[in-house]
């Protein structure tokens, strides 16, 4: 039903005439050109049914048909999802060499709740990654001779942050545990830029990729208003966030990065985010709902991918 009304400032707009079509019915008047009379019911309140046609027309002057790409027709066609991996380093995570601390490496190959979070995911997502080169960061710690970074590449090299695979990361993470000295504070401004960054290059390339950063934490972070300012960035650009948090810390205050618990994200300069990017749970209590890792924090990304390729019209091309 298509009802055309005459404005009023008040509110009570009067109602001048009204078109009920189909759809294939609106396309038979684009093509043949003739419009339709617009009618009113009538006033006799007897008969519901009469109607008064009225001589003013609509015409259709433009018919177009887009098809609506779901996610899996992304994939499909070829597009790429890209996952990105940040762990935490601070002190608050205990002494890597004793059995209390979050990093304890278990002789007996058990893995901490680090490794746990990072292969659930994991598996699953670099499947949808042919090349399965994974940038992956540590953050709050001080390397040998050196201040604290916010954001190190977790192989030790200094200009390249990829590593084959998820057991690329398992040894990389290890080995940087060896390395470094555990510090902090806990920020993610550096690390969240450091990846936008990689995510706006695809962009410049004309790549169909996607990219996922699961950022691990066992606390809270400091840099509130610049983990705003990031995430609101990373909005813009192909690239999903997901932040667990790991060990008992009470992570009430992370709640505000996600717009579902926390309400709107503003930045600095009273910006908001051009669409939900980021999704936070403590794994405490991912485990408490009997349901996996993977289902639960892995649920939204389809819906933030599908939102970000209809707002920019990227479609679906193998």
């Amino acid at each position: 039903m298509i009802e055309c009304f005459n404005f009023s400032s008040n509110g009570k707009h009067d109602l001048v005439g009204k078109i009920v079509k189909s759809v294939a019915e609106l396309e038979n008047m684009y093509h043949s050109g003739n419009g339709e009379n617009f009618f009113v019911p009538a006033s006799n309140a007897h008969d519901c049914h009469s109607k008064e046609v009225l001589k003013s027309q609509v015409y259709v002057e433009k018919y177009l048909e887009n098809s609506r790409h779901t996610f899996i027709d992304y994939i499909s066609a070829g597009c790429q999802l890209n996952l990105m991996v940040a762990i935490d380093y601070t002190a608050s995570n205990g002494n890597p060499r004793l059995p209390d601390s979050l990093h304890y490496i278990d002789p007996s190959g058990r893995p901490n709740a680090y490794q746990r979070v990072i292969l659930e995911i994991g598996d699953i997502l670099q499947y949808y990654d042919p090349a399965k080169r994974i940038p992956s960061w540590g953050y709050g710690a001080r390397p040998i001779d050196g201040p604290v970074s916010h954001c190190f590449n977790l192989n030790g090299s200094t200009y390249q942050p990829e590593v084959e695979g998820i057991q690329g990361i398992m040894s990389a993470y290890i080995s940087a545990l060896r390395n470094v000295s555990l510090a902090g504070p806990t920020l993610f401004g550096p690390l969240l830029s450091t990846a936008t960054a990689i995510a706006s290059q695809s962009l410049t390339s004309n790549q169909q990729k996607y990219f996922i950063l699961l950022i691990v934490t066992d606390g809270v972070v400091t840099d509130f208003q610049e983990t705003i300012d990031a995430i609101i960035k990373a909005s813009d650009f192909p690239l999903s966030i997901i932040v667990v948090g790991v060990g008992g810390a009470d992570f009430k205050e992370m709640e505000f990065l996600d717009p579902n618990k926390g309400g709107r994200l503003e930045s600095s300069t009273g910006r908001v985010a051009s669409r939900d990017v980021i999704q936070f749970a403590p794994m405490k209590d991912v485990h408490g709902t009997g349901i996996s890792i993977v289902q639960s924090l892995l649920a939204e990304v389809p819906g933030q991918f599908m939102t970000y390729m209809r707002t920019r019209e990227i479609q679906a091309i193998s």
